[in-house]
This record gives C-alpha cells, sequence and structure tokens, in this order.
C-alpha cells in the first residue's frame, strides 16, 4: 500500500470519527469546523455521501432495507467489514487519472461502513448495560410457572374457601342455594324453588370470589350467567337475583356471558379508579339483558374499557351514558373520567386471556408486562427505555423463561430473572 493509500485511509477514518461524533451530538465547536471545511471541499456526490453517513434516518432506512430489519445480523456483518486489514488484502484499483474516483469511493464506501457499524453498535448498547450480551443461562437465574385455575370464595357468614383445594361436589348451602364445584372446577350455584319467590327476597346474602395474582377461575352465577374472572380480580354477587335487577360488583377483569331475562337487566358495577374525583365519577357502570362482553378495570392500568361481542349494553358513567353495539369498546380514561367510544377494537386480543392466550397488537412492553406481572405474580422493573411495539401471540400455559425468550427474539428487548423479580432492559 502507498503512502498516498495509507494518507487516504487515514484521512477517512478522521473523517468517519468526526461524522460519528457529529452523530452522537458529541462535537466540539473546533471538530466542527473543520469537518465543514473538509466536506465544503468534496463535490457533491462525494459530500451527500458523507452527509446520509451521519444521518441516523438515512442510516436506519438502508440498514433496514439491505438486512431487513435484522440489526444484530448487521451488526455481525458489518463488524467483519470493518477491519480495514482484511479490507485491504481486496483487489484494488491502481490510482490513475481516470480511475481516482472509483477508489476514492471505494475508500469512502469502507468508512462508511465503519461508521455504519459503530452507529449500529451504538444503537444496540446505548442506554444499556451490557446484560444484552449475556446468554439467557446468566440472566435467567431461576424460571417461574404460569398461574391457573386458582380462586378464594367468601361466603356471606365471612367463611372462606381455597376454591383449587376443594374437593368436586357441594361446597356450602346457604338457604335454599347450593354452592357446588363441578367436575370441570367450575363454580356453580343453584337454587332451590323456594328461593325464586318474593319471600326469598329478605334471605339474600352476598359471595364473593377472588382470584390472587396469578389465578383464573369461572362461574355460573344463580341465574345461569357465566362469568369468567381473569388474575387478580374478584366478584361480589348476590346468592339469589331477587326483586328488579341482577346487580353484581367487579375488580379487575372479567368475562360475562349473561343469560336473558327481559324483566331483571344485569349491571357490573365496578371499582371507581383510584384519583378519579367525585364518588360518582370514575366508576364504570354496565347495564345488560342478555349479552357477551369483556370488562376490564384493574387499578394499575390507567383506563376502564367494555368490549361487546355480542348483544347490547349501556354503559354508565355519573350523569353520562352510552349505547354499545356488537365489536365496540368503551373506554372510561382514568384522568378526565370521559367515556370514548372505539369501533372494531382488536376483540381477539382483548378476550385472548379467556381462551388461555397472551395477545399483543401494537403493545407497549409496559403493557405486555403488567400482563405478566398478574399472570406469573412477579415483581418489574425497568433499566432503560424499550420504545418499540410488539405483536405477538404466546399460550398463557407456557413458563415465564418461554414468554421473555420469544419476547427477546425482537432484539428491541432483554430480561434478566432474580427470584420472582424480573428486570426489563432495552
Amino acid at each position: 500500500m502507498s503512502n498516498n493509500d495509507q494518507q487516504i485511509i487515514q484521512t477517512m477514518q478522521d473523517i468517519g470519527g468526526l461524522l460519528f461524533r457529529r452523530l452522537t451530538n458529541e462535537l466540539d465547536i473546533h471538530e466542527q469546523i473543520a469537518l465543514d471545511t473538509w466536506l465544503s471541499r468534496q463535490d457533491p456526490l462525494s459530500r451527500q455521501l458523507f452527509e446520509d453517513c451521519a444521518d441516523w434516518d438515512q442510516l436506519q432506512s438502508a440498514l433496514r432495507v439491505m438486512y431487513s430489519f435484522d440489526e444484530k445480523a448487521a451488526l455481525a456483518d458489518l463488524q467483519k467489514k470493518i477491519d480495514f486489514g482484511v479490507a485491504a488484502d481486496a483487489p484494488i484499483v491502481e490510482i490513475t487519472q481516470a480511475r481516482h474516483k472509483y477508489r476514492f469511493y471505494w475508500i469512502a464506501a469502507a468508512v462508511l461502513v465503519a461508521v455504519i457499524g459503530t452507529a449500529v453498535f451504538y444503537t444496540l448498547n446505548k442506554g444499556k448495560t451490557n446484560i444484552a450480551a449475556l446468554p439467557v443461562s446468566e440472566r435467567y437465574h431461576n424460571d417461574v410457572t404460569p398461574g391457573g385455575d386458582k380462586a378464594v370464595l367468601e361466603l356471606a357468614d365471612g367463611k372462606k374457601i381455597v376454591l383449587d383445594n376443594a374437593g368436586n361436589g357441594e361446597l356450602a348451602q346457604q338457604g335454599t342455594v347450593s354452592v357446588i364445584k363441578s367436575d370441570s372446577g367450575k363454580l356453580v350455584y343453584k337454587v332451590g324453588k323456594a328461593s325464586e319467590g318474593p319471600a326469598a327476597i329478605g334471605a339474600v346474602s352476598y359471595n364473593t370470589i377472588s382470584t390472587p395474582i396469578g389465578g383464573q377461575y369461572q362461574v355460573i352465577l344463580p341465574d345461569g350467567s357465566k362469568v369468567w374472572l381473569n388474575a387478580a380480580s374478584s366478584l361480589r354477587f348476590p346468592t339469589s337475583f331477587a326483586g328488579n335487577t341482577r346487580s353484581v360488583e367487579l375488580i379487575g377483569e372479567g368475562y360475562f356471558q349473561i343469560a336473558k331475562d327481559k324483566s331483571k337487566p344485569f349491571r357490573v358495577q365496578v371499582s371507581p379508579l383510584p384519583g378519579a374525583g367525585p364518588a360518582a365519577a370514575g366508576r364504570m357502570e354496565v347495564e345488560v339483558l342478555g349479552t357477551e362482553f369483556d370488562l376490564m378495570a384493574y387499578a394499575d392500568e390507567d383506563h376502564q374499557a367494555t368490549t361487546l361481542i355480542s348483544g347490547d349494553v349501556v354503559v354508565r358513567n355519573g350523569d353520562k351514558k352510552m349505547e354499545l353495539k356488537p365489536d365496540q369498546q368503551v373506554v372510561l380514561n382514568k384522568q378526565t373520567s370521559a367515556l370514548n367510544l372505539i369501533d372494531n377494537p382488536e376483540v381477539e386480543t382483548i378476550v385472548a386471556w379467556r381462551n388461555g392466550l397472551f395477545q399483543f397488537h401494537n403493545a407497549s412492553i409496559e403493557s405486555i408486562m403488567r400482563q405478566a406481572a398478574r399472570w406469573y405474580d412477579i415483581e418489574v422493573d425497568y433499566s432503560g427505555e424499550v420504545k418499540q411495539q410488539l405483536n405477538g401471540t404466546v399460550p398463557r400455559q407456557v413458563n415465564l423463561s418461554t414468554l421473555l425468550q420469544i419476547l427477546e427474539a425482537t432484539g428491541w428487548v432483554h430480561f434478566r430473572i432474580d427470584g420472582k423479580k424480573v428486570t426489563v432492559f432495552p
């Protein structure tokens, strides 16, 4: 390699370093002047090449086209090309007046690759510790099993029954109402005829079924309505529906299939949103006759939502009300207490939990990990920001490590498991 070649390469490396420092906003005033002066002396094509080299949007666009969004593959490939010793062994066109321009672009391209490689490395590791470089065996110190059918039933007299430990058959008798755990594990309420007349009104008592973090359960109410409770949820209901309405109270999330009874509307009240202000505000109430819907009202979410699958419902919040048709959702905003109607929500994603799935569509890592925390009974901590939104479907029956490794396959997020604590890294 001639002295002239070495000088050209050294110049390109110096300029590449300045371009990268500009890319990361680290140039001081003297370096900026030097770079601008050098760029001003180049022909338009050369100048554009180097300008693009220091533009994040251009770099990311080029990398995505070249590597189909696989930034890790890009980094691995580019790191090989950064080695100028290897590049120097490649065929080199002798410098002549006619070919000097092509040799310049070959060297410029090599420097461009070096700067892009550094930029990709910087992007992949920006704000990270070395955790992402560690193998799973060194980051996942243990595994966590998924949740399951777990719940506690509290009877009217205060007695509590752990349903996942209870045997099948009759669990309790409350007046003429039998409380039964079916062979399939469901909680079933069977009402005797003596409880159906006006004389039974004064005998009404309330039960509460609660699922823990990492639990779910199905209950068949005295009127035949079916309710699926998600993790960390509870449903308070009467042992028989006397009077003109059927009213229950929900905390958390439930999927409802309501038995039709035109003479008795079915009402679900949810707990007020934390910090919602007046008692009447921030408290969603859903009224139906016979329908199927999902109602989500977790305290750690910033909203409550009712999603209608079939039938008709009326959603109220204080003096505001909104009627829903199938494939519509109404959202109660925590900050404003406003009701917002959404047409054609992602119904499959919303009710995936009832079908034994995690399903994400343009979901933030925070929303995904809130679901994971409720199902695996884990504490989640964040070390750095993950800006990308994720999509995917994963069975809820898998261990935590499987879910996390599927998320890690995107290359955008990494995890560490320490007991019941999961730390999220970009």
